[in-house]
């Protein structure tokens, strides 16, 4: 090979591997930067120590509302069980001594094919169009999703809301393969763990 093609072909080849660099890193900075953001706004304590591979896995923790409040990086299987990536995991504790269980995932072809099995409609057209929703107890779950419940994950559809919600032992929980690597996704949790908070306090007394 001359020297002439080795010129042409060095910078093809580096520049973009170059680009991807500043990419991730302006991505960590990012991610690193709306932890701190949950830190100073609800006085939560952030951990940045774990870390898989090149990348941080910061925590943030602590209580909000009277509540045990978990914010994550983890790495867990897709949701279709194809491959294992970076996830956000909300956690919000709740009380549940009677065993009830729910998960919400958005509507679409994909997800109508994979919880198809014990779906439930909530006699609201709108919702029922952009929710799949999944539970042990029907009625309980219309008793908890009242107008303003559905009104507020109506929105985070809006801010681009692909992940989970669930209801497992005494744990809300909201699971997303998107990281806290922008606003909208940092804006999308915060309206979550408010909500969760929201559902924790009725399931107090029903």
């Amino acid at each position: 090979m001359t020297a002439k093609y080795l010129i042409v072909l060095i910078p093809v080849l580096v520049v973009p591997w170059i680009a991807l660099y500043f990419v991730m890193f302006a991505s960590k900075k990012k991610v690193l930067s709306n932890y701190k953001k949950l830190n100073e706004k609800y006085s939560f304590e952030c951990d940045y120590s774990k870390k898989v591979g090149m990348k941080v896995h910061p925590n943030a923790h602590g209580i909000y509302r009277s509540r045990q409040i978990k914010v994550e990086s983890a790495i867990r299987d897709s949701f279709d069980g194809q491959k294992v990536i970076p996830h956000t995991v909300l956690h919000v504790e709740c009380a549940n001594s009677d065993g009830f269980t729910f998960k919400v995932v958005k509507r679409s072809k994909k997800n109508s094919a994979l919880f198809s099995a014990g779906t439930v409609l909530l006699d609201d057209n709108e919702f029922d169009d952009n929710f799949i929703v999944q539970t042990n107890n029907p009625e309980k779950l219309k008793k908890i999703f009242d107008f303003n419940t559905k009104f507020k994950l109506e929105q985070v559809i809006k801010l681009g809301f692909n992940g989970v919600i669930s209801l497992e032992g005494n744990s809300l929980q909201y699971t997303d393969k998107d990281l806290l690597q922008n606003d909208e996704a940092l804006m999308r949790v915060e309206l979550i763990m408010h909500e969760l908070c929201d559902i924790a306090e009725v399931l107090r007394y029903n």
